[in-house]
């Protein structure tokens, strides 16, 4: 699905179109969209990026923020986290 949108083609998840994440949302199932409502995330697709060691589970998330976003499980306690937040928050650090 998301291949087929050029997502695997970006250079990080903050740089994906956000109309391609509606066109991601408009062609979720009505159980997909349950998923999202009711706990702010639904798994869209596998992908493996070039240099990766094996696939990964990515989710479309609702940013409180930034709306719908792209985001796959990050760290220890595997969280999904916004990446335009963690762009924000790295670029405050700086």
């Amino acid at each position: 699905m998301l291949t087929s949108l050029g997502i695997i083609s970006v250079m990080s998840l903050s740089q994906v179109n956000p109309e391609a994440l509606n066109h991601v949302v408009a062609g979720l199932s009505i159980l997909q969209l349950l998923r999202l409502l009711i706990t702010g995330s639904v798994l869209i697709d596998w992908m493996k990026f070039e240099g990766w060691k094996e696939k990964m589970p990515f989710y479309l998330i609702k940013c409180e923020n930034h709306g719908y976003q792209l985001s796959y499980p990050s760290g220890f306690n595997k969280l999904l986290i916004c990446p335009k937040c963690i762009k924000e928050k790295y670029n405050q650090l700086k």
